[in-house]
C-alpha cells in the first residue's frame, strides 16, 4: 500500500526502557526528556486519524527538518517542510483504527538522540479498499534544548492480513539454543532486537503461509522469527476471553477510540461503538467509558477532540 510504504506513523503512549543511560549526573534530566520525546511521538501518531489540514498543523511543530523517511525497501526520502506539507495534504488513505502491540523499545543511539522501535496494528482505507495488518516502525528523536523533535521515521516491515486478537499460544522449539527476534522479516545483524529462549512460550499471530512469523513474548516484546524456530507439534491454544481481558488491562497496549465525524470532542468506544465525551482531553491519554459494563476495558483519546467526562486511568 502506497501510504504505508511512504512516510509512516506509529501509535500509543510508549514505555520507557532507555539503554544505555547517559552520564550519571544527567540521568534524571535525560529520563524526563525521553518521556517528553515519547509524548511527542504519541501525539504525532494520534494525529493520524484527523483530517489532512489538522494533521499537518499539529505535526509540523513536532518534526525537525529536513525530515528523513526510510521506506521498507531501504530508499531514503529527505523532505523539507514545504515538501512534507505537500505530501501530507495529498495523502488519500484514511486510518480507521490504530493499536500499539506490545512494548516499544527505546535506545540511546548518540548524544541527545534516542531511537524508538515499535509495532502497530493498522486498519486503513485507501481508494475504497481496506488494508489491515501490522507495521514495524522506528523513530529517531532529537532531544534538543527547547523540545524533542522527530527527525527520522523508518518503515521496517509491513505484513498484511494480520488482525488483532488472533494469537496462537505456542512455544519456541526446544533445541537448546536461543533464536533471534528481529524487527523485520530478513536475516542480518542490524535488525536483531532480542532473543527467544529454547522452549519459551510465545504468542504467534495466524500466518500459516508465512516464512517469517510475527510473535509477541510474555514480556511484551514483538518482532519476527523464522517459522522453523517455532514448535507446531502441540495443538495451539487460542486466546480466550479472560486472556483478552488481561491483554486490555496490560499497560501501554490499548486501542485508540474512533473519531466521530461532525461531533468534535466525541468519539466511539472501540469495544462497543457507543459515543463517549472526551472534550478537552489530551490526545493519547488513557480513559474508559463510564457506561461500559466491562470496567477493565480502556482506550486512548484520538487526536480529534476539543472538559472531558471520560474516566482517566492512571498509568
Amino acid at each position: 500500500m502506497k501510504s504505508l510504504r511512504s512516510l509512516s506513523t506509529v501509535i500509543s503512549v510508549f514505555a520507557l526502557s532507555l539503554l544505555p543511560a547517559w552520564g550519571q549526573e544527567s540521568e534524571v534530566d535525560r529520563s524526563a526528556e525521553v518521556e517528553h520525546a515519547l509524548q511527542v511521538v504519541q501525539e504525532y501518531i494520534a494525529a493520524e486519524q484527523s483530517a489532512a489540514g489538522e494533521r499537518v498543523e499539529s505535526r509540523s511543530g513536532m518534526l525537525e527538518f529536513k525530515f528523513r523517511s526510510t521506506r521498507e525497501n531501504g530508499n531514503l526520502q529527505v523532505l523539507n517542510e514545504r515538501a512534507w506539507r505537500e505530501w501530507e495534504l495529498n495523502r488519500s488513505s484514511k486510518v480507521q483504527r490504530l493499536q500499539m502491540i506490545g512494548e516499544p523499545q527505546v535506545v540511546s543511539i548518540g548524544k541527545n538522540l534516542v531511537r524508538i522501535d515499535c509495532a502497530v496494528h493498522l486498519n486503513t482505507i485507501e481508494d475504497g479498499k481496506n488494508w489491515e495488518g501490522v507495521s514495524m516502525r522506528s523513530f529517531e528523536v532529537h532531544l534538543n534544548e527547547e523540545s524533542p523533535r522527530i527527525r527520522h521515521e523508518r518503515l521496517l516491515a509491513n505484513r498484511e492480513g494480520i488482525k488483532p486478537g488472533q494469537w496462537k499460544k505456542l512455544k519456541k522449539a526446544e533445541d537448546g539454543v536461543r533464536s533471534n527476534l528481529r524487527s523485520s522479516p530478513t536475516m542480518g545483524k542490524s535488525n536483531i532486537i532480542g532473543k527467544v529462549e529454547s522452549g519459551e512460550a510465545v504468542h504467534v499471530w495466524d500466518q500459516e503461509d508465512e516464512r517469517w512469523l510475527f510473535i509477541r513474548t510474555d514480556s511484551g516484546q514483538v518482532g519476527f522469527i523464522h517459522r522453523s524456530q517455532i514448535d507446531f507439534t502441540a495443538p495451539p491454544e487460542r486466546t480466550g476471553e479472560q486472556e483478552i481481558v488481561n491483554e486490555i488491562k496490560k499497560k501501554k497496549n490499548h486501542p485508540f477510540a474512533v473519531v466521530l465525524p461532525g461531533k468534535p470532542g466525541y468519539v466511539l468506544n472501540p469495544y462497543t461503538d457507543t459515543i463517549v465525551d472526551v472534550r478537552g482531553l489530551r490526545a493519547g491519554i488513557l480513559v474508559r467509558d463510564p457506561h461500559d459494563p466491562v470496567k477493565e476495558r480502556a482506550f486512548r483519546v484520538p487526536f480529534q477532540g476539543t472538559p472531558g467526562r471520560a474516566v482517566i486511568i492512571k498509568e
